[in-house]
């Protein structure tokens, strides 16, 4: 990808990005966190079918989803911290593309640290707000893969975005 390429243009093809974004942040943050919760429970002993399963992914997901009536939901969160970090990540990018040979270089990571970042973020905030980790899957590890998370969410931004300037 060059670096060359335009960030600027049309409203609905950053919306179109972003919301790609969006839903693939959300549904991979969700399923590595009710995963890690389903595997603490085995640790435990505790017997888990695989209708328990999907039942519980269902749950999270649904549970989980923006609502604007309760700001602290983590799918509220992930959308706040996506609309603060990729806007950011592109003035950024449009910066680097003007510092030479390192601009190449560093342009493609910009978008997927952003999403990482963002979603890092915003559990630290809820833990400091809450004096608990408010998305159980996100202790230990669990914490790690939801920045993964957000860093695909961030690839995703990036390829919806600048493909659209491809063709």
């Amino acid at each position: 990808m060059s670096t060359n390429q335009p960030l600027t243009g049309s409203l609905s093809r950053g919306l179109v990005a972003y919301l790609a974004a969006a839903l693939a942040g959300y549904v991979l943050a969700i399923v590595f966190a009710t995963s890690a919760n389903l595997v603490n429970l085995a640790g435990i002993g505790a017997r888990i079918g695989v209708g328990d399963a999907l039942r519980t992914y269902l749950f999270d997901l649904w549970g989980m989803t923006p609502r604007f009536t309760e700001l602290a939901r983590y799918g509220n969160v992930l959308l706040i911290g996506f609309a603060v970090a990729f806007p950011v990540a592109a003035g950024v990018r449009w910066l680097v593309s003007r510092a030479g040979s390192v601009g190449p270089r560093i342009a493609p990571f910009l978008f997927p640290l952003a999403g990482a970042v963002a979603l890092g973020t915003g559990l630290t905030i809820m833990f400091q707000q809450y004096e608990v980790t408010a998305v159980a899957g996100a202790r230990g590890h669990g914490f790690w893969a939801q920045c993964v998370a957000g860093a695909i969410a961030g690839l995703v931004f990036q390829r919806v975005l600048l493909k659209r300037w491809a063709r």
